[in-house]
């Protein structure tokens, strides 16, 4: 986010997005009324066709509502549609259908085409051959990928389970910040996408979470051992 001055003195927060917030007297004032503003995220990385209504399905504030129980809402709910979280300049988008996790990515972590290099599965030309065709046709780059021949839908699908869980463990440490959810229309290539049971994602983020916290605590008294 960047705050703009402007002639007559104020200030507002302007989002990369193109939204701005309202203007204020000074810098503090105009980040204040952004972050408490009735905000709309705006994000759609996934291409997807989306209604936006005049007021969103389900918004508010995950210091008042944890994220765990928002996933638990949607997927007893059987939500279709994408649910966005803003944690300062980080943005998370998870797309839902039929209550079940599709695909999930944030504004700083690895997209699937980065995974998917970094891996070893695609070299960069044919990362950038992909990009450019997924630009062009506005497909996602997972089918792009899969079209192209350079994945096969075994591995595309393992990526994309990597990806949604890297993107939800990262929201289990989020104590604060803005989410909305909005109903949408998923129109994803079928062989390009898998539905990961949202309960499950939540199970396994959890158990990796609780092995994290256990490999941590092993460290801390191995380096409180005196030799003698």
């Amino acid at each position: 986010m960047l705050v703009d001055p402007y002639p007559d003195g104020t200030f507002a927060v302007r989002c990369p997005c193109g939204a701005s917030g309202p203007k204020k007297n000074s810098k503090q004032e105009s980040i204040k009324a952004w972050n408490t503003r009735g905000q709309h995220l705006f994000w759609n990385p996934f291409r997807l066709l989306i209604r936006f209504p005049k007021d969103v399905d389900f918004n508010g504030n995950i210091g008042s509502l944890d994220f765990v129980t928002i996933l638990q809402m949607l997927s007893s709910g059987d939500k279709t549609g994408i649910l966005q979280v803003a944690r300062g300049y980080t943005k998370t988008a998870i797309c839902f259908k039929d209550g079940n996790i599709i695909a999930a990515t944030d504004s700083n972590g690895l997209r699937l085409g980065q995974i998917l290099y970094r891996n070893g599965v695609v070299s960069y030309e044919k990362l950038r051959t992909a990009l450019k065709m997924a630009k062009k046709s506005n497909k996602m780059i997972g089918e792009v990928l899969l079209l192209m021949g350079y994945v096969d839908e075994g591995m595309l699908k393992n990526v994309i389970y990597q990806q949604v869980q890297e993107a939800v463990m990262e929201l289990f440490f989020c104590k604060e910040g803005y989410f909305e959810y909005r109903d949408c229309v998923v129109d994803f290539d079928e062989q390009g996408t898998t539905e990961i049971n949202t309960m499950e994602i939540i199970m396994e983020s959890a158990l990796k979470l609780d092995e994290w916290d256990e490999l941590r605590r092993e460290k801390n008294c191995s380096s409180r051992i005196i030799s003698p």
